[in-house]
């Protein structure tokens, strides 16, 4: 049986709960690089949380996602359940330094096909720095800029 180990770590200027929503939003996924859609189909609870089922689609293969692990603002985890030759399941913590959070998103995959879950890996790896150097990063730190900033003078609350 192959195995792989990920691991990706990100640093956001953002509060802990603004990376924590923007992680565990769902449909936004589908703007994430290299995603061609992703839809909720089935809640959890909370909405997002633990129980919740996401079909995941990108160019070549659709995945089916299940949220197992639901602790806000700090941890969330999920597996696939459906559509790869694979065993995956993910963890990502976040950790709140001042004004700061450090993501740290873990990846355990398995397979019973020789090196299938290292050339997975190596895929997930490239694809989860892509995405959170061109989207995810600047995304979550931008909403937060946006929280901070006051209204502007003459804005009806």
């Amino acid at each position: 049986m192959g195995q792989s180990h990920i691991r990706f770590r990100a640093t956001l200027k953002a509060p802990i709960e603004v990376v924590f929503e923007r992680l565990t939003d769902h449909e936004d996924m589908r703007n994430w690089p290299g995603v061609t859609g992703c839809r909720l189909v089935r809640e959890g609870t909370p909405r997002n949380g633990v129980g919740a089922v996401r079909v995941v689609s990108h160019p070549f293969i659709s995945v089916m996602e299940e949220v197992n692990l639901y602790e806000p603002p700090r941890r969330i985890g999920y597996s696939i359940i459906k559509g790869m030759p694979i065993r995956h399941q993910g963890i990502v913590t976040l950790v709140e330094r001042g004004e700061q959070v450090d993501l740290d998103w873990e990846v355990k995959i398995s397979s019973r096909v020789p090196l299938l879950a290292q050339a997975i890996g190596r895929f997930i790896q490239r694809g989860l720095g892509h995405v959170f150097a061109t989207y995810f990063v600047p995304k979550v730190e931008e909403t937060a800029r946006a929280r901070l900033r006051p209204p502007a003078q003459g804005a009806v609350r």
